[in-house]
């Protein structure tokens, strides 16, 4: 699904989360790279793909949609960043997730 085609979004409902408060995963896999070498992640690293996993669980264990309401928008150094469809959305994220906020 390729959201940034769709004008599904609101402008400026944007919001950034700490990578570090969502996973203390290690950014690689010694038992990945042990046994296939390296790779994985979607070009992300191990820390980055859970934190992401963790943050669309606890929003949709709270009655936000992926794909609705919430999308993954990108990464930075040391954060994620999501886009939401409306403020109300944005808002309720923000509340859900409020230790993690950038």
């Amino acid at each position: 699904m390729a959201n940034e085609v769709k004008n599904w979004k609101k402008p400026g409902c944007s919001v950034n989360f700490y990578i570090d408060q969502l996973s203390q995963r290690e950014t690689f896999s010694r038992e990945i790279n042990e046994k296939y070498g390296e790779g994985g992640g979607l070009n992300a690293d191990y820390r980055t793909v859970e934190a992401v996993a963790i943050a669309a669980n606890t929003l949709g264990s709270n009655g936000l949609k992926y794909g609705e309401d919430f999308i993954f928008k990108t990464k930075g150094p040391s954060e994620i960043s999501f886009d939401f469809a409306d403020g109300l959305s944005m808002q309720k994220a923000k509340r859900i997730l409020k230790d993690t906020i950038v």
